[in-house]
């Protein structure tokens, strides 16, 4: 199946196979894509509003200029995707949020320096992912691996961590406010302070 209209309204794709294709200008406003591979591919200057991906493997798409608005990814791979290169940049009042991640795989990618203020990133993989400088404000983190992420001078005021492993956060060099982290995880966060922890029971 081809894509050969430059605007989809209400569409459904379903099994959509273009990997490694090239989707320049196309609009997809309130489309669902179930079980679509587009991996690999060039979707240059497109805009995804109010979508939902179900089920799809974006992993090393290319996504220059793509403007992303209430879009979400539910159990997909976008392994390897540079979303700096998108809509999602780093703004100081934002409306509507750009996407949503469910149960998704994002290993290997980057949001440094975007704006994620309200976000979900809920029960997803995030290994090596980069969120220097982005402004995770109020997103929802809860049950998400995130190992061997990079947290610095990322804004997680009011982020919920809530649930979830594998972080590295300095307090020192990260914004947190209200943040919400759960034990034993949480203990973590002592490993970026200049302190000396010591058992009681073992000094008496």
């Amino acid at each position: 199946m081809s894509l050969p209209l430059p605007d989809y309204t209400s569409r459904e794709f379903k099994n959509l196979s273009l990997p490694g294709a090239s989707l320049e200008h196309k609009t997809f406003t309130s489309c669902l894509f179930f079980k679509c591979s587009l991996r690999e591919a060039s979707l240059l200057n497109c805009t995804f509003e109010d979508c939902t991906f179900r089920h799809c493997d974006l992993s090393l798409a290319v996504l220059k200029g793509s403007f992303f608005k209430e879009t979400r990814f539910e159990d997909s791979q976008l392994i390897g995707v540079n979303w700096m290169d998108t809509s999602l940049e780093k703004k100081k009042f934002v409306i509507a949020k750009p996407v949503d991640f469910l149960k998704c795989v994002l290993n290997h990618s980057t949001f440094m320096g975007l704006s994620l203020r309200n976000a979900a990133l809920t029960r997803c993989i995030c290994h090596e992912v980069s969120f220097e400088d982005a402004d995770l404000t109020r997103a929802d983190c809860t049950f998400t691996d995130f190992t061997g992420s990079r947290f610095l001078h990322t804004n997680l005021t009011g982020a919920d961590f809530t649930g979830a492993e594998g972080y590295a956060i300095s307090p020192s060099l990260n914004t947190l406010k209200k943040t919400k982290f759960s034990l034993p995880e949480a203990m973590s966060l002592l490993h970026g302070l200049d302190i000396i922890l010591t058992d009681p029971q073992q000094t008496e």
